[in-house]
């Protein structure tokens, strides 16, 4: 899909006609609400690969720099409370800044992937005063080009905010952030508005880990929830008895 959409780019074609195949097997698929996604132009902002995972299965450009790093749960409420303040400041990695000449460049091409590999040294760089993970990242100077293209691609008119925790006491913090579509994925029920419970039994391949169960959902692996309704209106629309 990456290949057909460019190839589109450069013929003037209309980006929005393109339609991948797997896209209308989804559940809950229809193509009034996926048009209607594709215009949204949304931004997810996620402490993991989730947000990377859902756009790349959904054929949605990935507008934040939030698509395959990783943040500390704390850190990314922490974030959320002023993600301007936070956005602002530059990545470091053990104290200093990146030596990349590039990490400025914005190539306007909103369809790149990162490359899917371990860091070597297990590295973490920092933003400000939150931890940040580049797992997915050759060099701290590819993470950082890469955080410097993402962000001026940000939708600040439509932010949708998800996180996944076992803890009832990060919810709560969650919770109360001032974010009109958020979802927190917990393995308990909640009468919280922004808990999305998954019942831990409910699929086997995960063996009861919310981690592997929410990547699996990102994946398009199990579809918990309707995804279209997820993420145009932070609505639960569960799909499966849980």
């Amino acid at each position: 899909m990456n290949k057909v959409t460019q190839d589109a780019r450069r013929l003037n074609l209309p980006e929005e006609k393109l339609l991948g195949d797997r896209i209308v097997t989804i559940p809950g698929f229809t193509l009034e609400k996926y048009r209607k996604l594709q215009r949204s132009h949304l931004s997810i902002f996620s402490p993991h690969c989730f947000g990377g995972l859902i756009s790349k299965m959904l054929g949605l450009p990935v507008r934040t720099p939030f698509g395959t790093n990783g943040v500390e749960p704390y850190g990314f409420i922490k974030f959320l409370r002023e993600p301007q303040r936070y956005l602002n400041e530059k990545l470091t990695l053990n104290g200093k800044k990146s030596q990349s000449e590039s990490v400025s460049k914005n190539t306007g091409n909103i369809y790149e992937e990162s490359t899917f590999i371990l860091h070597p040294n297990n590295q973490k760089p920092k933003l400000g005063d939150i931890a940040m993970t580049m797992v997915h990242y050759k060099t701290f100077d590819d993470f950082v080009e890469m955080w410097e293209r993402r962000k001026p691609r940000i939708n600040w008119y439509n932010i949708f905010v998800e996180m996944y925790t076992a803890k009832p006491d990060l919810l709560e913090l969650f919770d109360a952030l001032p974010y009109g579509k958020k979802i927190c994925f917990v393995p308990f029920k909640s009468d919280l508005d922004s808990a999305w419970y998954i019942n831990p039994e409910i699929d086997k391949e995960a063996k009861n880990d919310i981690h592997a169960m929410v990547i699996r959902f990102g994946w398009g692996t199990f579809f918990y929830y309707d995804v279209f309704d997820m993420l145009l209106y932070g609505k639960k629309t569960p799909l499966i008895e849980m």
